[in-house]
């Protein structure tokens, strides 16, 4: 019986630890900001019974310029009858901006957009300073079709 007791004392120390390590951990959480966020939307082409068009809209939330890399991924046979395209551009000053993909779906599937903050050259004017931090959104969306 004492061996259990002896388990189950805990040292000042250990208190010690486990309530730095709370608050450091929750101090860290708080620290996070949204550096950007992203909408995905998908809307049926006037007369066609399968084609969509797909917007992904970023938005910055920083006063800075952003690199940004928006990517699109589609499963359960989506076509991308034009190509799927990966934009990369400058979003500077709490700015928004589109981008759009036109795709083909016979039966239901999902999407998933991917907008990330991303350090590439001669994307953004060269006078403006650029903001490199690591920072990603992730976007999924079903698509059914109706008959």
């Amino acid at each position: 019986m004492r061996a259990l007791q002896f388990l189950f004392k805990t040292s000042s120390a250990v208190l010690l630890l486990v309530l730095c390590l709370r608050l450091g951990s929750g101090a860290a959480q708080d620290l996070v900001q949204e550096v950007i966020s992203a909408k995905l939307t998908i809307d049926p082409v006037e007369n066609s019974t399968n084609s969509y068009d797909v917007t992904v809209t970023v938005k910055s939330h920083v006063a800075k310029c952003l690199v940004v890399r928006v990517t699109l991924k589609a499963f359960n046979n989506i076509i991308f009858p034009y190509g799927n395209f990966i934009y990369t551009a400058c979003l500077c000053d709490f700015s928004t901006r589109n981008f759009f993909w036109e795709i083909q779906a016979s039966e239901n599937g999902i999407i998933k957009g991917k907008a990330e903050v991303v350090s590439e050259e001669n994307i953004c004017p060269s006078d403006e300073e650029i903001y490199t931090i690591v920072y990603k959104v992730c976007i999924k969306r079903k698509i059914i079709i109706r008959c």
